[in-house]
């Protein structure tokens, strides 16, 4: 496959991984203020299922490249998104999430709590930084110097 076509896939992984992330973050704000938001359960569900299932790949790539194993099952783009999530723990991003451990995603996205809650939302946009900044790279493969 082509470096273009790769930056394609990720772009839209990216954009799916945001819009996943915008609808949890919506849902859970409009719980804490104690309004009800308009997204129906199962966009909700759909949403933290996106989400868990990207940590848990997240959390093997990191794992393998903090023991600096190959990162196996990996495309190029991913790898990178690893190596930037490790580089940015505890010097960038202080939320639960990028802390010495990736959390558990199940632990980390059930929050009950008003308190569990604000650390998911503290999380959520930390996550969402990183992967905006991983988006600008797709879109400079994609577009070049339009």
């Amino acid at each position: 496959m082509s470096t273009q076509w790769l930056a394609i896939q990720s772009f839209q992984h990216s954009q799916d991984l945001l819009a996943a992330i915008n609808t949890l973050a919506i849902h859970i704000k409009s719980k804490l203020a104690g309004v009800l938001d308009g997204e129906p359960p199962e966009a909700v569900e759909n949403a933290r299922g996106i989400i868990a299932a990207f940590l848990n790949d997240l959390k093997t790539f990191v794992e393998e490249a903090s023991e600096a194993k190959p990162v196996i099952g990996a495309d190029t783009r991913l790898r990178q998104l690893a190596k930037s999530f490790l580089a940015a723990k505890g010097r960038r991003f202080h939320s639960a999430l990028f802390r010495k451990t990736l959390p558990k995603p199940e632990e980390l996205l059930d929050a009950k709590s008003a308190e569990e809650r604000r650390t998911l939302l503290e999380s959520l946009a930390d996550l969402r930084t990183l992967i905006e900044e991983h988006v600008q790279a797709d879109e400079l493969r994609i577009l070049g110097d339009f």
